[in-house]
């Protein structure tokens, strides 16, 4: 597929990555993970105007907590796929990039906030 007038490949993009790169994908899964559990932890207890992401908020205040959580961070997943499919040295720095946000989100999900 031709994208601003350069060639892409996005299934080979995407395949390389995963091939090349199967621990982060492994330890985005699992940041994913904790990230979800923990985020159903403080919203639960401070309610949906407490989650940073305004988008998620959003999606938990309309479907409610466990959807709208599991929808945010399935996002946060198709995000991943498509940036990474885009390019193969880019695409995996930002797979890095949201392991590590993924991983200050874990700990400030955990941090008393009341």
């Amino acid at each position: 597929m031709k994208v601003l007038g350069s060639e892409i490949n996005f299934k080979e993009n995407l395949l390389f990555s995963i091939n090349k790169y199967q621990v982060w994908w492994l330890i985005l899964l699992v940041t994913i993970i904790f990230d979800y559990l923990t985020t159903l932890y403080f919203v639960s207890m401070l309610g949906p105007d407490a989650e940073g992401n305004e988008v998620v908020g959003w999606l938990i205040r309309v479907l409610g907590l466990h959807v709208g959580v599991f929808v945010g961070k399935s996002m946060q997943l198709i995000s991943v796929v498509l940036f990474v499919s885009l390019s193969q040295r880019l695409g995996n720095l930002f797979l890095l990039i949201i392991i590590l946000l993924n991983c200050w989100a874990v700990v400030m999900n955990t941090i008393p906030n009341y």
